[in-house]
């Protein structure tokens, strides 16, 4: 029926997609069993289709200005959108530079654990283990630039009288970021050595809460957009 089609195109005109040609199916569908109804009631072809017109034309603005709300709302959706996979994307950006600014303090971690465990089955500390340990903070200045104090110490234990000995020591304690971190273990004859270190610069974890900030907004907006494009699609559903 041509009249019903033109008066559905009518008003989803400015309308594209899926959800505007499930609409339009709708209320094409709807004015069709109108017509039917009216018919079976006795009413000629073209007495139904008026009728069945003219009990919509009075919803006609109202179902544009809807429309053009939804329009309005499907734009911000969108918006909606966008911003979560951006902050989305930053939130990932910020979460890589942290694991790598957090992976150098790890590896420092282990380079000092390895270093006490080479000292797990030894009873003296040599003159050639003085060398060897200044030779190990050369080579390793990659780690040891940001150490402003570093020592290599032994406990020990004779005759019920506890020593303690810095065996090693480089910059001044006190002076970094972090406070004292250490690292030991127990060696021969209960002897306890260990690392002493403390890091001039120290922001580890120092902006984990923008981790959190980025992906709780991520998640807010796409949570939002959700809210949004489901109520959307109920809403024009219902009237059409």
């Amino acid at each position: 029926m041509k009249q019903i089609e033109q008066f559905v195109n009518s008003i989803y005109a400015h309308l594209s997609g899926k959800e505007a040609k499930e609409l339009k199916q709708e209320m094409r569908s709807h004015l069709l069993e109108t017509v039917e109804e009216l018919k079976a009631e006795g009413k000629s072809e073209q007495e139904a289709v008026s009728i069945a017109l003219d009990r919509f034309g009075d919803e006609k603005q109202i179902t544009r200005g809807l429309l053009t709300m939804f329009q309005s709302q499907k734009k911000f959706a969108k918006w909606l959108l966008r911003s979560a996979v951006i902050f989305l994307l930053v939130g990932l950006v910020v979460s890589v530079s942290l694991f790598m600014r957090d992976k150098t303090y790890s590896e420092t971690l282990d380079l000092m654990d390895n270093l006490v465990q080479s000292y797990q089955t030894k009873g003296e500390f040599t003159s050639e283990d003085e060398l060897a340990l200044q030779d190990m903070v050369e080579r390793n200045s990659k780690w040891f630039d940001n150490i402003s104090y570093f020592a290599f110490i032994k406990d020990s234990e004779v005759d019920g009288k506890k020593t303690s000995e810095k065996l090693f020591t480089q910059g001044k304690k006190g002076n970094g970021e972090s406070g004292t971190l250490s690292q030991g273990i127990i060696g021969i004859d209960n002897d306890n050595w260990y690392v002493e270190w403390e890091y001039k610069t120290y922001d580890y974890l120092k902006y984990e809460f923008l981790y959190y900030i980025f992906f709780a907004i991520s998640g807010v907006l796409f949570i939002l957009w959700g809210v949004v494009r489901f109520y959307n699609r109920n809403r024009l559903k219902a009237f059409a």
